[in-house]
């Protein structure tokens, strides 16, 4: 009887994320001066990341750390370009259940950003979505919609 080898190999199943290549892509679109759009996010690997894309790019993830976030914001707010992220393979991880999304939001409301939102009635009942326009782009929201985030929104008089 012959010995079958089930197993893969010495390659494993798993591919790393490209990180570089993306921050190449997005430092060739900054230079570019395009428009961004940018939604914040955590991904399932619990790594804070941005899904960027523009008229000529499609979108694409981009993982974060406090560097590069800040990066891609002075390019936003600014039109700042620079080389914001000396070590793209590396990634801030995001705590237990925070809503990395979320957290921006409210860092945007305390800026004392302009922020528009998609009126309730027309939005999806569990959900809430708002733009914030940017000189060198925008940035998109989508949020869970509950009571505590109703009220932190009235609270701080944003128009939802």
């Amino acid at each position: 009887m012959s010995n079958f080898d089930y197993n893969f190999g010495t390659k494993t199943a798993i591919k790393e994320y490209d990180n570089q290549g993306a921050y190449n892509t997005l430092q060739e679109m900054m230079k570019r001066k395009e428009q961004l759009i940018v939604k914040f996010y955590g991904s399932k690997d619990n790594t804070r990341c941005a899904w960027i894309e523009s008229a000529h790019v499609a979108g694409f993830k981009y993982q974060l750390k406090s560097a590069s976030y800040q990066g891609l914001l002075n390019y936003l707010f600014k039109g700042d370009v620079t080389d914001f992220d000396t070590n793209p393979k590396e990634a801030d991880t995001l705590d237990e259940n925070e809503d990395f999304q979320l957290g921006i939001l409210k860092a945007m409301i305390d800026a004392g950003k302009a922020i528009q939102y998609v009126p309730l009635f027309r939005e999806h009942p569990e959900s809430i979505s708002a733009i914030l326009p940017c000189f060198k782009g925008k940035i998109m929201f989508r949020i869970k919609r509950t009571d505590e985030t109703l009220d932190y929104l009235r609270e701080h008089k944003q128009i939802i």
